[in-house]
This record gives structure tokens, sequence and C-alpha cells, in this order.
């Protein structure tokens, strides 16, 4: 369902620790490929070698140098300009970004201060540093609160992911009636994920809660409304203490809970352990492993619900590479193996899954940053443990799932965004009465905080 898949996609990026992400108040934007910003680089290095007191040339080396993510000769650039124009505001604000972006607050936070020290300060630099400055107040208190709100109305083509009128359900001979076949319908939903850390006295080590939630109210098949919760919790350490600098070992407990046609469905809990590392400042890697028990309840909706009771166990990784500031590609994986009371319920899949982010200025010319295309792709097999001998005694089900979407994010506020987006999803299974395909589109509001 919508809501299973809503938990899978978010809850890696609820469980990364924020210490381990870069953290930046205005990335730069990027209008070149990477060889087209490299050769101009290699042009302004010769030139800066040629006329050292040049300032322009080497203040256009350092942003180009910042926008191909090399921030260290971008930093050693703007630091040898500071000899030959000592106390301009506007360098000592961008040394403070750059430090600020490799999370050396302290040294951020010496720069920025200098920057409005003087008597003439232009008030963009002075906004600029306030921003900062609040940002890292933000990063070194103990506790920190962050999240994300989601509101929308979508439309599926088949809504309750179901084949057509006349698919064969059994050897026998039965077929599927026009009420169990799939139809069309849309929905409301809302969707939070909040994420609160708070410092242990350890260095670099910290407790993490997160919480993931999901609903949904259908406009027409009202046993298709689902609510559903998640929260994990546990503390996460730095792995700085063993030699591996910028990562995090966290260990958690897992505990949620689901609702369907207004009924209770499921309750689960486990626990889990994440690694999450940045081998540099365009890297992130996250792998964890999962460990739930689930309790599914019978109900007048669902009478046979709990014969999938069992165990379930994940193994998954999702990882990005930050090609330029505007341009970031995304990969995962994972296996899953469950449990059930019914073997013919119990299954193993596994899944893949790739896409990238780009974001460009806004075409109206919008103040608040610029749009974001995401698209994606996935596939992901499934074969169960025997047959079910209503559907076919002779054969056990497999599924092959693959999908495409996108998304389109459009900043209106600081912290408001409109969202649209689409996704076709098509299984093809052995067991015809599991076959379907469906297209879904979303419109949504944003609030992050």
């Amino acid at each position: 369902m919508a809501a299973g898949a809503f938990l899978c996609s978010t809850a890696a990026s609820a469980q990364t620790d924020p210490k381990v992400a870069p953290k930046t108040v205005a990335p730069p934007q990027v209008t070149a490929d990477v060889a087209t910003l490299q050769a101009q680089r290699t042009a302004l290095f010769q030139r800066m070698l040629e006329k050292p007191d040049d300032l322009d040339t080497a203040f256009r080396y350092a942003a180009l140098s910042a926008q191909v993510g090399d921030l260290e000769a971008a930093i050693a650039t703007l630091e040898r300009m500071l000899i030959f124009a000592p106390g301009l505001p506007r360098l000592q604000l961008e040394l403070g970004v750059l430090y600020y972006r490799l999370g050396a607050f302290e040294t951020a936070r010496t720069y920025f201060t200098s920057a409005i020290s003087g008597q003439q300060v232009p008030d963009e630099v002075r906004a600029k540093v306030e921003e900062y400055l609040a940002g890292i107040a933000t990063a070194e208190m103990d506790t920190r609160f962050s999240g994300q709100v989601r509101l929308g109305v979508r439309y599926q083509t088949n809504a309750n992911r179901a084949p057509g009128i006349g698919t064969v359900l059994t050897s026998g001979g039965l077929t599927i009636d026009p009420g169990s076949a799939g139809a069309s319908d849309g929905n409301v939903y809302g969707a939070g994920l909040f994420h609160f850390s708070y410092d242990l006295p350890s260095q670099g080590d910290s407790l993490e809660v997160d919480l993931i939630t999901y609903a949904s109210k259908q406009f027409e098949r009202d046993e298709l409304d689902t609510a559903l919760g998640e929260v994990t919790f546990g503390p996460a350490f730095d792995m700085g203490r063993f030699g591996i600098d910028n990562a995090v070992l966290g260990v958690y407990g897992i505990a949620s809970g689901a609702f369907v046609n207004d009924h209770f469905y499921s309750a689960a809990g486990g626990a889990g352990a994440r690694f999450v590392i940045r081998p540099s400042a365009r890297t992130s890697l996250l792998t964890a492993f999962e460990y739930r028990y689930r309790d599914y309840q019978e109900s007048s909706a669902a009478p046979t619900a709990d014969n999938r009771d069992g165990s379930e166990y994940r193994l998954y990784t999702n990882n990005s590479y930050i090609v330029t500031p505007s341009f970031m590609l995304t990969g995962g994986g994972y296996v899953q193996l469950t449990e059930a009371e019914r073997s013919y319920l119990a299954y193993v899949e596994a899944g893949i899954s790739g896409g990238f982010s780009y974001a460009f200025a806004s075409p109206l010319g919008g103040q608040y940053g610029p749009w974001t295309l995401s698209p994606t792709a996935g596939y992901v097999y499934r074969a169960y443990d025997e047959a079910d001998p209503v559907i076919d005694p002779t054969q056990a089900e497999v599924d092959h799932e693959a999908y495409v979407g996108a998304s389109l994010l459009v900043p209106v506020s600081r912290s408001w965004s409109l969202m649209a987006d689409g996704e076709y999803r098509n299984v093809s299974s052995n067991y015809a009465i599991r076959d379907y395909d469906n297209v879904s589109v979303s419109l949504s509001v944003v609030k992050r905080f």
C-alpha cells in the first residue's frame, strides 16, 4: 500500500545522524557541468600564478572551487586573499560560509564575527552573517528538533491495486467479480517526519528519536483508509573514537502500529542498527539492519489477518553522491525476509532503486531557492515460501514489480514548498490475481521546520 511505501522511503532519511550530513544555509548553485568548471578553474589558477595580487581572479577561482566541492582549495585561496585585503567583510563572510559547510563552527563563527565588526558593513553581508550565526547556535544546542509535514491530495487509476474484471482467480476457473476488480479513486493524505536529538556527555554521541506518521482518507473506497506510525529511539555513537572519521553507529528500538478501515490492523516491535558515513564531502552512505515482529489483529474487515503474524528481517542501504551542488545521484537496495503463520504468506524479496535530484533556478524568478526535480526508478523481486492452496496448489507465487516516478519541489517561502509527483507501477506475477498496474499523481504542500 502507499503507506508502506512511505515508511520504507522515509525511514532511512529519518535515521541519518544530522552531525554527519553537511550543514548549509544557502548552497551555491551550478549552471555548468563539472568538466567546464574544472577547465575554468585551471585557467584561473594559471592566471593567479602570474598575478597573485589579482583579487578578482582569486575570488572567481575560490567560487568555482566551492561549486565543484573542493572546499579546501577555496578556503586556501580566500585566506591568501586576506593578506592583500585584510578585514574585507565579503572575504570574511565567504570564509565563514566555507568553514560552516565543513562543520568547523568555531572557525566559522570567528570569521562571521569579524565580517560584521567594522563600521561600514553592507546590509546584505550583515543579514547573511546573522542567518549563519543562528544556524551555528542551533547546531551547537544540546537538544535539536527538526521535521517535515506534508499534506496533499492523490489520484490513482488502480487504488486497490487489483487485477481487471475477468481475471482468473484459481486453477478451477473462478474469476474476479466487479466489486473486487481494480478501480480508480482519490484520497487526501498527511505524512510527517520528526527528528529529535540530544547530545550525550561523551563527545560526539547523542540520543536520537525519529517518528514517522502517515494517514489517508479515500474519497470512495473506505476499506483502504489507512493510519500508521513508527518510532525509533536509541543512541548514536561517533566512530571517531575508533579512527573512523565522519561516521556514526546507531542502535535503536522500533515500535509501530497501523489502522486500516477504522480497525486496528497490526502492531510491531523490534530493534535495528545503522552505520552512516561520509567518506568525502560529496558522498553519504547508510547501511542498516532491522528486525521486527509483526502481530496482526483479526477484525470484521480482515478476519484472517493473524495468519500473517511473524518476524521480519530487513537489510538495506541508501547512498548519495553530490556531482555538483545542484546535481545529486541517489541509489539503494534491500533484502527482506518475512515470516508468517501460514507459509504461503511468507516470502523473501529484494529490491533496487536509483535516481537523481537536480536543482535549477526558478523559471518564475522566485527568491526562496531553486526548484528540485527528482526522478526515480526501481525493481522488486518477491518469492513466496509455498503455494497458496486456494489460488494454485501446484506452484508458489513469484512477483516482479517495477516502477518509475518523479517529483518536483517548488519553494514558495523559506519553509513552505509545493510538491507535485507522479508514479507508474506494474506488478507481474505467476498468480494472475496479483497482476496489476497503477498510475498515481499527487499535489501537496510541504512544511519544514
